[in-house]
């Protein structure tokens, strides 16, 4: 009968306790969520959100927890599917009682669970996105509990305005994809900035999201002569887009820039066509500072070399540990009381310093990173695709809190 008692006395105290990463844990775990597209053609940048978070709870983890209790991760997928997006992650706040979100890599998506999140109202949980833009920033659309781990899309126009009208070209082409919380943004940050630095735009094309043919563009583009062509599509797009460039010989007459480019798009051209393009951005794994570098060592020890880290692996990974600072110096998890932690907080997780306004808008300052795309003769090695030229920092990179609406 005393053994018994013993027996069951034990296994109370067990299940009272956690190992996580060989830390053991006195306390029951925080539910981080993220929803990322893991099926579909976003399957490739929706699985590094997942890992970038991973790597942001391990480290968390490793170092004692969030208010002495463990982060676990429940990821789901979205499927691409706006509404699938904000039913599960409806499911992640109800029922994994999940304390704050980070991911997604479809827009339509973000806005569906943004909406989710408004209607929980005080139930709603601190979210995390890579990207923002004016319009979702507005003071109709803005939520109070919305924060950005990267930068505003207007960051990359404007500091890619100026450096192109400095260092590129004073006569450019621009070729923008057709849609408002991507193309749109960028597109009139850069004519405002090339402008602004005595550059001139001697015209600009829509660009249908999906095309594939780029022909009737380029071709178009090659009567104007420009000094160089600003390329503001993402993804395929830009990929079919400087492949068909190369193709055509344009890169012998003009020079060539990208903005909010990822690894993936760079390896995706190759060598040969990235030669010299100029690439405007929030991240590239060989930023040279010791936070990144051990940042990249511990991407490498996990996923292991045969890829580096993405710019979704970094910033989700910094997110988790953007989100644990505001928690601490709260000293709890309620959301209010973390977002109103974040206002003014700076703080450096490898790109340099970042600060969260105080204002409504919620915008991250951050460094914009400029890069320029290696030749096959120029790389050490077949990671060594990019160096880096400059990184610009400074609140002028980003539209004030007046500009967007407050």
């Amino acid at each position: 009968m005393r053994q018994g008692k013993w027996a069951i006395l034990c296994s109370v105290l067990v299940s009272c306790f956690f190992m996580v990463g060989g830390v053991v844990f006195a306390a029951e775990p925080i539910a981080i969520g993220s929803i990322a597209s893991l099926t579909g053609y976003l399957s490739d940048q929706a699985q590094n959100v997942v890992e970038g978070t991973e790597l942001g709870i391990e480290e968390m983890n490793a170092k004692g927890g969030v208010l002495g209790r463990p982060l676990k991760l429940y990821a789901r997928d979205d499927e691409m599917k706006p509404p699938v997006g904000a039913r599960r992650f409806e499911d992640l706040v109800k029922n994994e009682k999940i304390a704050m979100h980070t991911g997604v890599v479809f827009a339509p998506v973000s806005t569906a669970i943004q909406q989710a999140n408004r209607q929980l109202e005080e139930k709603g949980v601190v979210l995390f996105q890579a990207a923002t833009n004016k319009l979702e920033q507005d003071p109709k659309n803005m939520q109070p509990y919305l924060f950005f781990i990267g930068s505003s899309l207007e960051a990359y126009g404007l500091a890619g305005g100026e450096h192109a009208a400095r260092n590129v070209g004073k006569k450019t082409f621009i070729l923008y994809a057709d849609y408002a919380g991507w193309g749109w943004v960028i597109r009139d940050a850069f004519v405002q900035s090339v402008t602004a630095n005595g550059g001139e735009v001697l015209g600009s094309l829509a660009v249908p999201p999906g095309t594939t043919d780029y022909g009737p563009f380029l071709t178009q583009v090659l009567a104007k002569k420009p000094d160089y062509v600003a390329c503001i599509v993402n993804g395929m797009m830009f990929i079919n887009c400087m492949k068909q460039a190369y193709a055509m010989g344009m890169k012998d007459k003009m020079k060539f820039m990208t903005f909010h480019v990822n690894i993936e798009e760079v390896n995706g051209c190759g060598p040969e066509v990235i030669q010299d393009v100029v690439l405007v951005t929030d991240y590239f794994w060989n930023l040279p500072n010791e936070k990144n570098k051990a940042f990249v060592e511990k991407y490498l020890k996990k996923y292991g070399s045969d890829k580096r880290p993405s710019m979704r692996h970094f910033l989700h990974y910094a997110s988790v540990l953007l989100w644990a600072d505001g928690v601490k110096k709260a000293g709890t998890l309620n959301p209010k009381a973390v977002s109103s932690a974040l206002l003014g907080f700076k703080a450096d997780y490898g790109k340099g310093e970042i600060e969260i306004r105080k204002t409504g808008d919620h915008t991250t300052v951050q460094p914009i990173v400029v890069a320029r795309g290696k030749g096959p003769k120029e790389m050490k090695d077949k990671f060594d695709t990019q160096e880096i030229v400059k990184v610009y920092t400074g609140d002028k990179y980003f539209y004030s809190a007046k500009e967007k609406g407050y």
